[in-house]
């Protein structure tokens, strides 16, 4: 069963794919959307496959970062696979996140290229 809502992305709203340890079973389906739907900032683009081990989410990184995402889905009773390959894309996903998060709270630039008086 695949459960996938395609939304139009915002200007803060990136995608991830996320590998779990362990294949999703019917019932996980629900489960990891009740928890990842909780989440301010989540997107309810959301896919997920009984039988798959990844999961594509869809968030505001201005308010939500990898991190938190991933605790959710631990509390929640999901592992995320700790392999090599994976704790790279987790450290990349959680430096875009925080860039992106620090641009969304930065003062807008100067129009017209000329300096703030």
């Amino acid at each position: 069963m695949t459960v996938s809502n395609n939304n139009a992305m915002s200007t803060w709203d990136v995608r991830r794919v996320i590998r779990l340890a362990g294949a999703l079973t019917p019932e996980d389906v629900a489960d990891i959307r009740q928890a990842l739907e909780a989440l301010p900032g989540m997107s309810s683009s959301l896919q997920v496959e009984a039988g798959s081990t990844q999961i594509t989410v869809v968030y505001d990184a201005s308010r939500l970062d990898y991190t938190v995402v991933v605790t959710a889905l631990e509390e929640a009773g999901f592992a995320v696979a700790k392999d090599l390959w994976n704790g790279l894309k987790a450290r990349v996903y959680q430096f875009s996140d925080a860039n992106a998060r620090d641009n969304a709270k930065a003062p807008p630039p100067a129009c017209c290229n000329k300096p703030p008086k």
